[in-house]
């Protein structure tokens, strides 16, 4: 196979070496000028080189495409490495886990076989396995820990003894950012590519994958798909089912695990609306007993809870024990009163005020309040980092977007993605300011340029104009658009690789080879109008700058099809601010080298000044605007987000990610609890 690729290529480049010196020979007989005729004979058999370099790049993504069982293991250990944090935020510290038991809830039709009637979170993993098909419905009340089970089960799979290299990998998946217009498995392989990438999971390997079900889908929260008020007609969540229903294996429907919220679960069961051939488990309320348990173990000092343990086991359906029926309310009960005062090292509050509370509504509000100030102060590194009432105003403003957010806007009801949010400070507010900074950045220099020479509208000024005029209109209709960019990656620690720099200088060749015949072509049409000495002069120019720009930009992408597949070193989980900041390194670094190409090379007709404020100036336009829309307009909606929120807002999610108060999910930050986000919402201020 691989000889008859090299057999075509070897064949296809002789035929286009010929046709091109044919071609060069022809020009500079019809021309009939020295200068130019030399030029052409020179560029024109570049071309072949551009095809080989092309064919060589074609192959080699294949094979690196091919290489499944290596994608597979680097993926299985990003994932363990992934969800094994994710379940250290969710179980908070000390690690104790409350072994929750569910109950198997069969439907009237299409259920799984192999489903015992009962199990618990310690033998979730045997309980799937006996499963055929192994289709898992997970379902509970707000807070019962279906997301937490669900990773148990992922984790489970991956560290299993019994696993092989040719079992699937299960990944988690949150589905509020499912756009259900898009085919499951398409988006499956972008969400893949999205969360793993930094672990070189190209777009393509991770369509392999996918296609070739190496991939256990972890969908959580179907729930959070809709809101209340969303229409029956409309709900993404009934689509959803609907396409899980079609999602086949060459055995019948396909491996997937699901979570969702009992009551959102069964208002779609009664439309006959579920997860065809599964097995649907409830999960059960925590008892007073599991409570008690978990209290115990948690507490540092047990005169200070004893009467809250002895209520439990005395009145073991009471309010309190309603009220803390779950893990997450549980977790925040002790994070509330296990704080104490940073200077003396005494406890803020006592567990028996509890008891004085009337209802479960009430435990649950008072609980919630106590909840963000004690976790910012219990922050494991840098709690005096931001004040609680700083913390509670901005996540409260961010809960409010996502209550606002439609099934057609940029963001979801659950996910916080940096880049997604700039309709936070207003659409039109940043649109406005994006298309006002682009104009200053492009006309910033024309205005130096009309101020050291008089305007003619000669021909030489206009074909001079004319780049510049083709780089500022796009700008500035993309500085303008209603929908956000996707961000771009840069890995250049990756270049360290010998494979990788082949690789670049192989995309270099075909970009520079590209640019050169933009570059001619346009010299050829300046020419005719302004002489063709001076209009190949600055098609060369053009050509260049062009060539280095698509160059270093196919060498990144190159750079990231090819030598990805290697084994998996020690890499830290995705971090959801990496998206945009690698946008924002791939603008400003291929903005820079074609700034600095553009401006030298003009500078040698125009001054040396004039050519980098020129070439500086349009070569950053063209990065931020063509190749990082999307740092670039994150930059622009911190700006006109100021008051409302940090200028490092990156770095503050970071923190409260770090204090619990939110979780990741793929390359999107998440509250902690849904809970918490709705109590924000209805309290936007401390």
């Amino acid at each position: 196979m691989k000889r008859s690729r090299t057999r075509r290529a070897t064949v296809t480049y002789t035929v286009l070496q010929v046709a091109a010196v044919a071609l060069a020979l022809w020009l500079s007989e019809q021309f009939q000028v020295a200068r130019l005729s030399v030029t052409l004979v020179a560029l024109i058999p570049t071309v072949p080189g551009a095809y080989l370099a092309w064919a060589a790049y074609r192959d080699d993504r294949r094979e690196a495409a091919a290489d499944t069982d290596a994608k597979v293991k680097t993926l299985a250990a990003a994932v363990a490495a992934t969800e094994t944090r994710q379940r250290t935020q969710l179980i908070g510290p000390g690690a104790h886990r409350i072994d929750v038991a569910f109950r198997h809830h069969a439907e009237p039709a299409n259920n799984a076989a192999g489903a015992a009637p009962d199990g618990r979170l310690t033998d979730i993993v045997a309980y799937y396995q006996r499963l055929r098909p192994a289709r898992l419905v997970i379902a509970g009340e707000p807070g019962a820990g279906k997301t937490l089970l669900a990773v148990e089960l992922l984790l489970g799979l991956l560290t299993d003894p019994g696993r092989t290299d040719t079992d699937s990998v299960p990944v988690r998946f949150s589905l509020a950012g499912w756009d259900t217009g898009r085919p499951l498995q398409e988006w499956l392989a972008h969400q893949v590519h999205q969360q793993f990438r930094d672990q070189g999971i190209t777009l393509a390997d991770a369509a392999v994958l996918v296609n070739q079900h190496r991939i256990l889908p972890v969908l959580d929260g179907l729930d959070e798909m809709d809101t209340d008020t969303t229409p029956a007609g409309r709900r993404r969540a009934a689509r959803a089912l609907q396409e899980l229903n079609k999602f086949q294996d060459p055995t019948g429907s396909a491996p997937v695990i699901l979570t969702c919220r009992t009551t959102q679960y069964q208002e779609l069961a009664a439309q006959d609306l579920r997860m065809r051939e599964g097995a649907r488990i409830q999960l059960d309320p925590v008892t007073s007993g599991q409570a008690a348990a978990y209290l115990t173990a948690r507490r540092t000092n047990p005169d200070r809870w004893r009467p809250v343990l002895d209520t439990l086991r005395t009145a073991p359906g009471g309010t309190l024990a309603r009220a803390l029926a779950t893990p997450w309310r549980l977790n925040l009960a002790t994070t509330a009163y296990e704080e104490r005062h940073p200077d003396t090292h005494t406890y803020l509050r006592e567990p028996g005020h509890l008891l004085t509370l009337a209802s479960p509504s009430a435990v649950r509000e008072h609980l919630l309040a106590l909840y963000l100030p004690a976790a910012a102060h219990q922050h494991p590194t840098r709690p005096d980092r931001y004040h609680p009432d700083q913390v509670h105003r901005w996540l409260a403003a961010l809960a409010a977007h996502l209550s606002t957010t439609t099934p057609q806007s940029t963001a979801t009801g659950t996910d916080l993605v940096l880049h997604r949010l700039w309709p936070m400070a207003g659409p039109r507010r940043v649109r406005t300011a994006d298309t006002l900074l682009t104009v200053l950045l492009t006309l910033a220099p024309a205005t130096l340029a009309l101020a050291q020479a008089p305007i003619s509208f000669s021909a030489p000024q206009l074909t001079g104009a004319a780049p510049f005029a083709l780089v500022a209109l796009p700008t500035v209709w993309l500085a303008s658009h209603p929908v956000g960019q996707e961000p771009q990656v840069l890995q250049l620690q990756r270049l360290l690789n010998p494979t990788q720099r082949h690789h670049l200088v192989l995309a270099l060749a075909v970009g520079l080879a590209v640019g050169l015949v933009v570059g001619l072509t346009y010299g050829l049409a300046g020419g005719l109008a302004v002489g063709i000495a001076v209009g190949l002069a600055v098609g060369i120019a053009v050509g260049i700058a062009v060539g280095l720009m698509g160059g270093l930009m196919g060498g990144f992408l190159g750079g990231l099809a090819f030598g990805l597949a290697g084994p998996l070193r020690d890499v830290p989980p995705t971090d959801p601010r990496h998206p945009v900041r690698d946008d924002l390194a791939v603008g400003l670094t291929v903005g820079l080298a074609f700034g600095l190409a553009f401006g030298l090379m003009g500078g040698l007709a125009g001054g040396l000044a004039i050519g980098l404020a020129f070439g500086l100036a349009y070569g950053l336009a063209a990065g931020l605007y063509w190749l990082a829309g999307a740092g670039r307009r994150y930059l622009v909606f911190l700006c006109c987000a100021r008051g409302r929120l940090p200028w490092h807002l990156g770095a503050f999610l970071n923190w409260a990610y770090q204090a619990g108060l939110l979780r990741i999910s793929g390359v999107a930050y998440q509250f902690r609890h849904r809970e918490l986000q709705d109590w924000l919402t209805a309290h936007p201020t401390p």
